[in-house]
């Protein structure tokens, strides 16, 4: 009897490894949870978000090594429906590919590197183009107040400018990472203020002013224009058309505010194309938070950077994000020209 008890004493233990082995397995292989800062391979993904309804892609540059290579670097935005920024997108949420003009050979693109902005030492310099015209005349507090607030949440080492325009233009700071200096010409009296609106003018002094300034630095800025109107365009030299192209060419992302009797439909064209974003505000009440909006989306910009390999002369850069939150997945494609080794 006792050899017998021994017996079924070391079965029953086997017994228990065998399901401590079975369970152990299925821990293992249990969905992890998609908060989980532990690198993935997986796209990150928050069943628990019930409030997104639509995913915007957008890229708001494509920046080419300043020595001779090939390296491309693209700049990456990602928001919901309000324009929220998301925060924990991986590079497993893009699909990126690139074709060349003209042809219809589309590749993915892999062997990707890909890291946040503010990760990667990378700043951004802002010019404030703003709208100094004579239907401005009773909000220019209000004004003044919400452009105050992009100023002082800017990252200390971001840099921006302000430039004043109505029938005539005026940088009236340039650029800047000091918030005193940049406060004080912003609310500065501007002998400038009334008569018509020279806006599409206005807006391209602040892209060639933003594309000098980042060429002439050691370190790497995204350079991003901030527009706002309350009018249509009725005093310039250069069209909305002549802003578009400007912008694309040099890769600077031109984001728009509109308020009042503002042309929705070409200030909306230029931030589409440029890969910025447009908004539109019935209320000055509400300006403030759009340009904290814009801030943040600014301050949370993904970096995705590969090797060039291909010959074309203008090629045409495609990225697909997705997202699956508590209302299904979302699907977002954007897509952007720019030429090889010359910028």
């Amino acid at each position: 009897m006792k050899t017998r008890n021994l017996f079924i004493s070391k079965s029953t233990l086997i017994m228990i490894l065998i399901s401590l082995l079975v369970s152990s397995v299925f821990i293992g292989c249990s969905k992890k949870d998609s908060t989980d800062p532990t690198p993935t391979s997986q796209p990150f993904s928050n069943t628990g978000d019930d409030s997104t309804t639509r995913i915007i892609a957008s890229i708001p540059r494509i920046e080419l090594s300043k020595v001779k290579s090939t390296g491309v670097t693209l700049y990456l935005s990602v928001t919901d429906q309000k324009g929220h920024p998301f925060p924990n997108f991986n590079q497993y949420n893009f699909v990126i590919k690139q074709v060349c003009i003209g042809r219809t050979d589309t590749a993915v693109v892999t062997s990707l590197g890909f890291q946040k902005m503010n990760q990667s030492g990378q700043n951004i310099a802002t010019p404030l183009v703003l709208d100094y015209s004579g239907s401005m005349s009773s909000y220019l507090a209000d004004l003044e107040q919400a452009a105050a607030k992009f100023i002082t949440i800017k990252n200390k080492n971001d840099q921006a400018e302000l430039i004043k325009f109505s029938s005539s233009i005026e940088n009236v700071q340039p650029f800047t990472k000091d918030t005193t200096q940049l406060l004080t010409a912003l609310k500065a009296s501007w002998p400038g203020s009334g008569g018509s609106t020279a806006l599409y003018d206005a807006m391209m002094m602040g892209i060639d002013d933003a594309d000098v300034f980042s060429g002439q630095q050691s370190s790497t800025y995204l350079p991003a224009i901030i527009g706002f109107t309350d009018g249509i365009n009725n005093a310039s030299s250069s069209t909305s058309q002549d802003v578009i192209d400007n912008a694309i060419a040099k890769q600077i992302p031109v984001y728009m505010l509109g308020f009042g009797g503002a042309d929705s439909v070409s200030l909306s064209s230029i931030a589409n194309q440029t890969g910025g974003r447009y908004y539109y505000t019935p209320d000055m009440s509400t300006l403030q938070s759009l340009f904290s909006m814009i801030s943040g989306q600014l301050k949370n910009i993904y970096l995705a950077s590969w090797v060039y390999s291909s010959t074309c002369t203008e090629v045409m850069i495609i990225v697909e994000a997705s997202y699956t939150c508590g209302k299904g997945t979302f699907y977002s494609r954007t897509e952007k020209i720019f030429i090889p080794l010359i910028k």
